[in-house]
């Protein structure tokens, strides 16, 4: 599979999946559709790119978001995961963790398709 099966044709891009044996699509949770998500990817290519700690960043958002979804929280302080992942890529507020998780999810795995066939340099 290649990431332009799942381009809109103007570089935004959407997937579906399946949550609790209902249709997920993930452009409906971003604010900005199709658009948002190729944003949403176009940043994280360009971070992975640039930072070499931030997949560890993304792996313990994704863990955040696992304990949150079974009530726990890993700082008081400061924001909860879902929260940051919501505030830095764009998606809807108001979604559950449960969505929220899928949806960055597949962002990391679109990301991962987008870097694998070399078009970090389409903007």
């Amino acid at each position: 599979m290649k990431l332009s099966d799942f381009s809109d044709g103007y570089y935004g891009y959407c997937c579906t999946s399946e949550l609790d044996g209902k249709e997920f699509i993930l452009s409906q949770c971003f604010t900005e559709g199709t658009k948002g998500v190729g944003d949403a990817i176009r940043k994280m290519s360009d971070q992975i790119r640039d930072i070499p700690t931030i997949a560890f960043r993304y792996s313990m958002l994704l863990t955040g978001m696992e304990l949150e979804m079974k009530g726990m929280r890993l700082t008081a302080k400061a924001p909860p995961s879902s929260a940051i992942v919501k505030k830095d890529f764009g998606i809807r507020k108001g979604m559950s963790k449960k969505k929220t998780h899928l949806a960055f999810e597949l962002l990391i795995n679109l990301t991962k398709l987008y870097i694998a066939e070399g078009e970090t340099h389409v903007r």
